[in-house]
């Protein structure tokens, strides 16, 4: 089972316009609510490829409510920790252009309510609960009152039940959480290349910033590099290099996310619909790159995150090079 934390999830106000006018009333053209916050994309994801998980994080007011119900309705249940004041944030996502182009985004993501210790420990009762087998995947930032070692705690606390943790965050959060050596992590070859203060275009570079977090903690580290694909580093370096498919970009929204799900359910050895043919079975880390690789692109090219069906449309324009005879992963 996996289960997914989002500690700052938000309601996702998508608004597409045309044109915009600064100080001036605009209106858009298309209108979308979605209930995310990674953690719950991911959840949303793994869902629709056919895998058992369940959502948890802080929740907050009505609007948390609302996002609970949304996503229960949409197939993934829920175990959030409900605050006792303040509401769970809503993000503005203001999409510009018109469809057929590659639509120009803005960002307006709201702070989120303030997490006090006793959340913080029901929140820890639930990751308490996970056995050997289970998955723990950390995603998105802290909300406001958590500690930045929160996701080296439950990353640990999981470990101590014998399940494995996934962790896609940034900063100091990421950098802690490296202390409970987890399985996996995703960066960007942007935020890579940030902390190693060289270009994001320097393959060699980023693998070399990768593989120092790989050697602070991290088994794997799955790079996601936009159009330009995705690597797979361990702290030996280069584990494979995997070509994305081609595509107009619609939505990055939830992109970084559904790749995360798309590789453990391709770990999992997870079967898409028309590729039965195409799955060699759990732990197959080429597959996972494949399928994450497939899932990321098809959330990209769409409004919103992919179907199980998009995915599988894409998974044959998916190509991984392996750089060295790991090509497995005993789970």
């Amino acid at each position: 089972m996996f289960f997914t934390v989002t500690c700052n999830p938000a309601l996702d106000w998508m608004m597409r316009l045309t044109s915009f006018k600064e100080g001036a009333t605009n209106r858009s053209v298309f209108d979308e609510l979605s209930y995310g916050g990674k953690g719950v994309n991911v959840s949303t994801m793994l869902h629709r490829l056919g895998l058992e998980t369940r959502a948890s994080g802080f929740i907050a007011g009505t609007t948390g409510s609302a996002l609970a119900e949304g996503v229960e309705a949409a197939g993934v249940p829920c175990d959030f920790v409900r605050l006792p004041a303040g509401q769970t944030r809503i993000n503005v996502k203001m999409k510009r252009g018109e469809i057929q182009d590659a639509l120009e985004e803005t960002e307006i993501n709201g702070r989120g309510p303030e997490v006090g210790g006793a959340a913080v420990a029901q929140l820890r009762e639930r990751v308490a609960a996970l056995g050997e087998g289970d998955w723990l995947v950390l995603s998105g930032s802290l909300a406001p009152g958590c500690e930045a070692g929160l996701y080296t705690e439950l990353a640990r606390v999981a470990a101590e039940r014998g399940a494995r943790c996934v962790v896609d965050t940034t900063g100091a959060a990421l950098m802690a959480a490296l202390e409970a050596r987890p399985f996996l992590i995703k960066p960007n070859n942007h935020e890579l290349a940030e902390l190693a203060g060289c270009d994001a275009r320097d393959e060699a570079a980023v693998i070399g910033a990768a593989r120092e977090l790989a050697a602070r903690g991290a088994r794997y580290v799955l790079v996601s590099c936009g159009g330009d694909g995705a690597l797979l580093v361990d702290a030996d370096g280069l584990v494979a290099r995997g070509s994305a498919p081609s595509g107009v970009l619609v939505n990055s929204v939830g992109a970084g996310d559904s790749m995360v799900a798309g590789f453990l359910a391709g770990l999992a050895g997870a079967v898409l619909p028309g590729c039965e043919a195409c799955c060699p079975g759990e732990g197959d880390l080429s597959y996972a790159l494949r399928l994450g690789l497939a899932a990321g692109s098809a959330t990209a090219f769409s409004s919103s995150l992919a179907t199980a069906e998009q995915v599988a449309d894409l998974l044959s324009a998916t190509s991984v090079e392996q750089a060295t005879e790991r090509s497995a992963v005993h789970l």
